[in-house]
């Protein structure tokens, strides 16, 4: 990714010149580094592994503040840092490029997790296993799974019952929203309306 000899190269050919240490300095601050670590554990090595971590720790660090903002105002340094981010940026965007799509089937989804409950089985990880569902979930409803298979053959869809009033005899039976419904004592038939939500009484048996 971050090639030393080759950045060397590279800045030697705009007549810049920096040190092994600059080097590492600035390419633990084009990782998001604190200035101040970065400038202490390359500069000052032996001290800063005795100060980091301690409960003298921030007042260690702070010396270092001001070098370490003075070394990336230098020119060589500064040039270093857009540099070295520039190549970061291209390497993030190389490999963005190469990533592929992935469809997982439902088979697929359903080996994955048996091999997972197969491997924890004697001490599952409830909040994983919570984690992976959700997240198949979510792949489901978004159609990343690939439905058309024996999988997906395994769902049953149970529609919510409650009590209807039959219009032919007065009595009461057990209906079941989104599915046509018949009163088991009288023979009334109705039919749902998905759009309205609500049961019909089909004409022929008023």
């Amino acid at each position: 990714m971050l090639n030393y000899l080759d950045t060397l190269a590279a800045l030697h050919t705009r007549g810049l010149n920096v040190s092994l240490k600059e080097y590492l300095f600035v390419q633990q601050v084009v990782f998001k580094e604190d200035i101040r670590v970065a400038y202490a554990s390359v500069f000052d090595a032996q001290e800063f592994v005795r100060n980091v971590p301690s409960e003298d720790e921030e007042e260690y660090l702070n010396k270092f503040k001001h070098d370490a903002e003075n070394l990336l105002e230098k020119q060589d340094c500064k040039h270093l840092k857009e540099y070295l981010e520039q190549e970061l940026k291209s390497y993030v965007q190389d490999e963005a490029s190469t990533l592929q799509d992935y469809k997982f089937t439902g088979s697929d989804v359903q080996k994955l997790l048996s091999n997972l409950l197969k491997n924890r089985s004697e001490d599952l990880d409830d909040a994983s296993v919570k984690d992976i569902l959700s997240l198949i979930k979510s792949m489901y409803d978004s159609g990343a799974l690939d439905s058309g298979d024996s999988f997906q053959q395994h769902f049953i869809q149970i529609h919510d019952p409650f009590n209807a009033l039959c219009v032919n005899c007065n009595r009461e039976f057990e209906a079941r929203a989104g599915l046509g419904a018949i009163c088991p004592h009288c023979g009334q038939t109705y039919k749902w309306s998905e759009s309205e939500k609500r049961f019909y009484p089909n004409v022929e048996h008023l």
